[in-house]
């Protein structure tokens, strides 16, 4: 008998109570803090005057790194029971297969969540922990955390599928990692050539541009435009981007 959504998706947060997928979200977050710890030492008037400036503009260069082998791990953990133990037959006389895939990717998502949030609170905790001067805009505030949902929305799409359609779990996660240095490298990239790899999009909303004077050794921010069309092009290529992942699975025979 076909259970409702509600029951369904209480189901999936059962099974996966025994995988410990909460230390995935929370040890990246360390990473964070411990980056953050490390790259903010000896700060002079200066840097604590454009402390949050620097934050805005260096967490989303960060978070291609992080991100995409974060994702990796998660939408693994959570897909590799299913396909270790061969139980997608059984679970598919259960419950829809549309309905198992939308679940699925709604677990994954909630720890990707976790991440994401946790990002935002440590941000107003760093500049408390390292004495900024600047005053915090929560308006760019969440702009940084709509711009990481929206960047991670895809990236997660993908490895959802990839852990689901492919047996062995090395295969996506070495698309995480793949992921994670073309995210970096795009950063380097042209803007036309950038705007091709998915996985740059973590840094493709930066709020400031840098300037580095070599001579005097000196780092000026400035501010960027919101690129707004950018953000909604993108935002309907992700919902199309899942509605393609969610067809090529249900179309994947069992």
């Amino acid at each position: 008998m076909k259970k409702n959504g509600t029951s369904t998706f209480r189901i999936e947060l059962y099974k996966g109570r025994h995988r410990h997928l909460l230390l995935v979200p929370l040890g990246f977050l360390l990473v964070l803090a411990l980056w953050s710890g490390f790259s903010h030492r000896n700060l002079d008037a200066y840097d604590l005057a454009c402390g949050y400036t620097r934050l805005f503009y260096q967490l989303p260069l960060l978070n291609c790194v992080l991100m995409p082998i974060m994702l990796s791990v998660i939408a693994s953990r959570l897909c590799d029971m299913e396909i270790k133990g061969g139980t997608l037959k059984l679970l598919y006389t259960l419950e829809k297969k549309s309905s198992f895939y939308d679940l699925k990717f709604l677990h994954e998502f909630l720890y990707t969540m976790v991440f994401i949030l946790g990002e935002g609170i440590c941000i107003p905790v760093f500049g408390h922990m390292f004495h900024f001067t600047e005053p915090l805009s929560f308006s760019l505030l969440l702009r940084h955390v709509l711009c990481l949902i929206l960047a991670a929305f895809p990236v997660l799409c993908l490895q959802h599928v990839l852990s689901l359609i492919v047996e062995s779990q090395i295969a996506p996660l070495f698309f995480g990692l793949a992921g994670s240095f073309l995210g970096l490298f795009s950063c380097f990239f042209s803007h036309n050539i950038s705007r091709l790899i998915l996985w740059g999009y973590f840094a493709a909303f930066l709020p400031y541009g840098l300037d580095y004077d070599r001579e005097s050794r000196i780092s000026t921010f400035y501010p960027v435009k919101f690129p707004a069309v950018t953000f909604i092009l993108f935002t309907v290529f992700s919902l199309a981007f899942y509605a393609i992942c969610r067809r090529i699975f249900l179309k994947k025979e069992v």
